[in-house]
C-alpha cells in the first residue's frame, strides 16, 4: 500500500496549516495589541509628566541663569560704590588716587594679564570660527564707534574713550558668569579666545590714544607721521599692558614653567587688579554728572551692551557654530568695559570721567541686559 500522499494533498495540507499559523498569529498580535491599549494612558501620562518635569528644569535653569548674571555683577557695582565714597568721604584723599591708578596700571593688570595668558590653551584647533566670529563682531563695533567721531563731534579725548569702552570687556565678570551658568566647556573657549583678543585691544587702544591726542597737545598734533608712528611704537613697547601680554605669550608658546615661587606673587598682585581698577572708576565718578543727557556716552553704552552681541550672534549663525559656543560669544561681546580703560585713558590723555561714566552706566544696565541675552540664546537653543 502506497503510504504516501498526492502532491495536491500534500499542498492543501501545507497551505491549511500555514493559515492556521497566520490565524495564531493574529490572534497573538491582537492581544498584544489590547494589552498596550490598556497600557496607552498609562505611558501617555507617564511621558507628559516627564515633558512637563523637563520643561520645568529648563525654567529653572533660564532662572538661574538670570540670577547668576545678576549677582556676579553686584560684586562689581559695589566696589564701584565703595571707591566713590572713599574719595567723597576722603577716606583716601584725592591727590593719592593718582597714585592708585599707577599702582593698577604699571604692576597689578600686567600681573593678571601675564598669569591669565600663560595659564591658556592657545591651540584654536576647532575654536578657529569661534574667535573669528568673536573678532568680527568686535571689529565692526569699533568701526561704528570710529564712525560717529564726526556725527557726534567728539572731540579726540572723548572719541578715544568712546573706543575703548565699545572694545573692551570685562574679562573676570564674564569668567565669573560662565563659570556659574555655563559650564567648564565655556570657560575654556573662553580663555583660548581672551588670550587673542586681550592683547590685540591693548594695542589698538593704545594705538588710537596715540593717533587722536588731545587738542591742546600741540606738540603730538604737530608732529610729522614718522614721529607719530614712532610715538605709538615707543608707546606700545613701554606700556605695561602690552609687555604683560607678551610676557605671558612669550611663556606659554616656549613652554616655559614658572616655579611657584614666582607664580605665587604674580597670582597675589593679579588678585588685587580688578579690586584697584573698580575703585579706581568710583572714584572718577561724579553723580550730578551721571545723570546728565549726554548722546554720546549712551551710543557708548548700547553698543557695547546691545550691538555688539547682537553682531556676534548674527555671524554665529551664519558661521553655524554649536550652541555652547554661542552661549559664551554672547556672554563675552555683551559684558560690560573693563576698568582698565579708565586707567589708560588717564594715562595717555583720554576723557577718563567720560568713560568712567560709561563704564558706570553700561554695569549697572548688564544686570539686566546679560540676564535678557542668556535667556534668548537659551530659548533659541531649545
Amino acid at each position: 500500500m502506497n503510504c504516501r500522499m498526492p502532491l495536491s494533498s500534500r499542498a492543501r495540507a501545507g497551505s491549511a496549516s500555514s493559515s492556521t499559523a497566520i490565524r495564531a498569529r493574529c490572534a497573538t498580535l491582537r492581544a498584544s495589541f489590547s494589552v498596550i491599549d490598556m497600557a496607552f494612558p498609562f505611558v501617555v501620562r507617564r511621558f507628559t509628566s516627564l515633558r512637563a518635569g523637563l520643561q520645568e528644569v529648563a525654567a529653572k535653569l533660564y532662572t538661574e541663569n538670570r540670577m547668576q548674571a545678576a549677582l556676579a555683577i553686584l560684586p562689581v557695582i559695589a566696589l564701584v560704590a565703595l571707591g566713590h565714597l572713599a574719595r567723597r568721604f576722603r577716606i583716601i584723599a584725592p591727590e593719592n588716587w593718582p597714585g592708585v591708578e599707577q599702582l593698577g596700571f604699571r604692576l597689578l593688570f600686567p600681573a593678571i594679564l601675564l598669569t591669565s595668558i600663560y595659564r591658556s590653551e592657545l591651540s584654536l584647533g576647532a575654536l578657529g570660527p569661534y574667535v573669528l566670529g568673536l573678532s568680527v563682531a568686535f571689529a565692526a563695533t569699533g568701526l561704528v564707534a570710529i564712525l560717529t567721531r564726526r556725527p557726534l563731534r567728539l572731540r579726540n579725548p572723548r572719541f578715544t574713550s568712546m573706543f575703548q569702552g565699545s572694545m573692551r570687556f570685562n574679562s573676570l565678570l564674564v569668567l565669573a558668569v560662565a563659570a556659574n551658568g555655563l559650564g567648564p566647556a565655556a570657560l575654556s573657549d573662553l580663555a583660548v579666545a581672551m588670550a587673542f583678543l586681550i592683547p590685540v585691544f591693548n594695542i589698538s587702544s593704545i594705538i588710537m590714544l596715540a593717533l587722536f591726542p588731545p587738542e591742546n597737545d600741540h606738540a603730538r598734533l604737530t608732529s610729522s607721521r614718522r614721529q607719530t608712528w614712532r610715538r605709538i611704537t615707543t608707546e606700545i613697547a613701554r606700556n605695561p599692558l602690552v609687555l604683560g601680554c607678551l610676557a605671558g605669550l612669550v611663556l606659554n608658546v616656549t613652554g616655559v614653567t614658572l616655579p611657584d615661587w614666582v607664580l605665587a606673587p604674580l597670582d597675589w598682585l593679579g588678585q588685587g587688579a580688578l579690586a584697584v581698577g573698580l575703585l579706581s572708576v568710583g572714584a572718577g565718578i561724579e553723580i550730578r554728572r551721571l545723570w546728565q543727557s549726554d548722546p554720546a556716552m549712551w551710543i557708548g553704552v548700547a553698543m557695547r551692551l546691545a550691538m555688539c552681541p547682537a553682531l556676534f550672534l548674527l555671524i554665529a549663525m551664519m558661521l553655524g557654530l554649536p550652541s555652547d559656543q554661542i552661549a559664551s560669544g554672547v556672554l563675552l561681546t555683551a559684558a560690560p568695559a573693563a576698568s582698565v580703560g579708565f586707567i589708560l585713558a588717564r594715562q595717555m590723555g583720554g576723557d577718563a570721567d567720560f568713560y568712567a561714566d560709561m563704564f558706570t552706566w553700561q554695569t549697572v544696565l548688564s544686570a539686566l541686559t546679560l540676564s535678557l541675552w542668556l535667556i534668548l540664546v537659551g530659548h533659541s537653543a531649545t
